[in-house]
């Protein structure tokens, strides 16, 4: 009964949280291709073809992968705001510890033209 009120009070992720997410995870993508970097080197489980890194598979193979072992969520859409915060914590560690990617999570300034755009 007590878990059931306390996912009633933890709030959604927002919108503007989502397009942060996925513009956080364009911004790795590119500092990631900026560096030459394949996901192999990335998620070392990939051996066989040269990936390029995009928004899209950073998403699955890094920040999902996070999520789901932190969370057990599947998707974003299932994220409260705070969990996002934690996801985001983790994945910069990592990817600073071994990368040398150092990225803040998106402000409303850096979401703003992104206003109209869907995500899914």
């Amino acid at each position: 009964m007590q878990k059931e009120k306390d996912l009633i009070n933890q709030k959604q992720r927002t919108e503007l949280q989502n397009r942060a997410i996925h513009l956080y995870l364009t911004w790795v993508a590119h500092e990631l291709q900026n560096q030459g970097q394949t996901m192999q080197n990335v998620v070392k489980a990939v051996t066989k073809v040269e990936i390029t890194p995009t928004m899209q598979n950073v998403k699955e193979m890094i920040w999902r992968e996070i999520q789901k072992t932190m969370f057990k969520k599947e998707s974003t859409t299932f994220l409260t705001k705070h969990e996002v915060t934690q996801v985001y914590e983790v994945m910069a560690m990592w990817l600073a510890k071994n990368f040398g990617i150092s990225l803040p999570f998106p402000n409303d300034n850096d979401i703003a033209p992104l206003k109209n755009k869907i995500y899914e």
